[in-house]
């Protein structure tokens, strides 16, 4: 066995410990979880995210900051205190033979992903890697002291914006090629008409700005990267020059700015769900440029779009405000199905039938 020392904390007559250790160590004497066990005082243990977690420590030089928030369960682990350092410590395994008698000994009450992400089955560290995790010891708290505190620890926290932490992995060179290719594309449409001062690519603060981590996520959906030419994928420039005529197009047609209209005057057209809708309509208006062999240019875009709208009986200035077209900007789903209504729409126009003999 071995020593671990612990400093003792003290919250409004509360009290608990805090101490570090190889969360390799610590996880041979955590409560045995199943995946997507339903826990007592704890969300379920989610395996997908144990696994990425895993991956990141493993593959990535990952660190883990954030603490741990632990429980002992008995006096298996009891906290005692040391009158020639003036620390408190608990006695921890520190040979194989002796974990057998500590197993399922600590409930983990916060940060579970992270410690059974270093189970043996999933952590591939080294054995000389040095790896250590802080943690908060509580001893042999009630059930609803473990509820009070779980609630405590996640309650009170403020979710970061993906999209700034997007901007953090772009600037460490943390992002996968995909999303690079992707980031690259939006950082570039950020500093053109008509989405320049429309994309929020960090966490600054635009008046209906739309983020850059969600456009980039419409772009996939939309597969933007699979346009061609001439069975050639677009260079970035010409994807960018491509996207700005189109969305120019959608500006004239519908009479707004994605940059300076107001909500009420644009609707969803300066949202992002608007902006997705139009997204997911560039593949067929680019398809129908070279089925007809006809310039990608604002006018002809603009004159499928009003063709579009006298389909859907709509006024072309009413078409993101209307009251009936207003629904369809509600969640994602109904996006999603609204923008496949008019993909056929558009791919049928022109297509009426037509009796060759006359």
């Amino acid at each position: 066995m071995k020593r671990v020392y612990l400093q003792k904390i003290i919250q409004r007559g509360e009290v608990c410990y805090i101490g570090k250790l190889d969360p390799r160590e610590i996880v041979k004497v955590a409560t045995k979880v199943e995946m997507s066990e339903v826990q007592d005082a704890q969300r379920p243990l989610n395996k997908k995210r144990v696994q990425d977690i895993s991956k990141y420590v493993n593959e990535e030089d990952g660190i883990l900051p954030n603490t741990l928030t632990l429980a002992t369960k008995d006096n298996s682990f009891e906290i005692k205190y040391d009158d020639i350092t003036k620390f408190y410590y608990i006695d921890f395994p520190s040979e194989i033979h002796e974990y057998d008698a500590y197993k399922n000994k600590i409930d983990v009450m916060d940060g579970q992903h992270r410690l059974y992400s270093f189970r043996e089955d999933l952590c591939k560290l080294g054995n000389d890697t040095q790896y250590e995790l802080g943690f908060t010891l509580y001893d042999k708290p009630t059930l609803p002291q473990r509820r009070k505190i779980f609630i405590s620890c996640n309650e009170k926290q403020e979710k970061v914006s993906g999209n700034l932490l997007m901007w953090f992995k772009m600037q460490l060179d943390m992002v996968s090629e995909n999303e690079k290719r992707f980031y690259n594309l939006v950082q570039k449409l950020s500093e053109e008409y008509p989405l320049k001062g429309h994309i929020i690519m960090s966490s600054e603060s635009i008046k209906n700005g739309v983020k850059a981590k969600e456009i980039m996520a419409a772009m996939k959906q939309a597969k933007i990267d699979m346009i061609k030419i001439e069975g050639q994928p677009l260079n970035e420039e010409k994807k960018v020059k491509m996207i700005c005529t189109y969305l120019c197009a959608w500006e004239k047609f519908a009479s707004f700015k994605f940059a300076s209209s107001k909500l009420k005057e644009a609707g969803a057209a300066i949202k992002m769900a608007g902006l997705k809708f139009m997204l997911l309509l560039l593949p067929t208006i680019w398809d129908r440029a070279i089925s007809t062999r006809s310039r990608f240019t604002e006018d002809f875009i603009v004159d499928l779009l009003n063709q579009l709208a006298t389909h859907l009986g709509v006024e072309r200035n009413q078409f993101f405000i209307c009251e009936e077209h207003k629904y369809n900007f509600r969640d994602r789903t109904v996006t999603d199905k609204f923008a496949s209504e008019c993909d056929s729409i558009i791919k049928s126009l022109g297509n009426d039938n037509f009796n060759p003999l006359g």
